[in-house]
């Protein structure tokens, strides 16, 4: 399946997740930095847009996800797209190496019952933030001094509770941006580090 992102062009299998109101309004938070120079990290890649888009804002980019389809996906959208970015397989941080300034992260943040059928794409567990969790508890170890988040959460993931999850780890955080769309709202979280 073919997508269109101003001048980026996807090619999207069904089993790679499709980009979608979150995918966008992280994409515009992201293009308001300046990314020229700047080492970044997205996890969970999907189709590649929001690396490509940090590419091609000048940023070195390492794109990670836990669906080898993804990484094949990310790969093939950099290139079709003239851009450099380094893709691996890896579930959260488990295969990233060094320091970022910039971790970027649209992760399955939707609360799913014992009932639903699980997804990786969009379950985020009964609560909505089990793989959040996971991603904040080793966060700092991948950030550099001054190094800052951006994480995509909806209104029924809790935005009190996952601000309150970054302020566990030590880091100040605060919604940056809002999108009502028919069934929730989806919000842009920014995390800084201090140490």
């Amino acid at each position: 399946m073919k997508y269109f992102y101003k001048d980026i062009e996807l090619d999207i299998p069904d089993d790679v997740y499709y980009p979608r109101e979150d995918t966008e309004i992280l994409a515009k938070t992201i293009e308001k930095g300046d990314l020229k120079n700047k080492e970044v990290l997205e996890i969970g890649c999907g189709s590649g847009l929001l690396s490509i888009i940090m590419a091609k804002a000048g940023a070195k980019v390492t794109s990670v996800d836990i669906n080898p389809a993804s990484v094949k996906t990310t790969k093939l959208n950099a290139k079709k797209n003239k851009i450099n970015i380094s893709v691996l397989i890896s579930d959260l941080f488990e295969n990233v190496k060094g320091k970022y300034d910039l971790i970027i992260f649209n992760p399955p943040y939707l609360p799913v019952g014992q009932d639903d059928p699980e997804d990786i794409t969009y379950s985020g567990g009964s609560s909505g933030r089990e793989i959040i969790e996971r991603f904040i508890v080793y966060l700092k170890n991948y950030l550099k001094k001054n190094g800052r988040v951006l994480l995509v959460i909806s209104s029924l993931t809790g935005e009190k509770e996952t601000v309150e999850l970054f302020h566990s780890v030590g880091m100040k955080a605060k919604s940056v941006a809002r999108e009502k769309i028919p069934w929730e709202e989806l919000i842009i979280i920014e995390a800084l580090s201090e140490h």
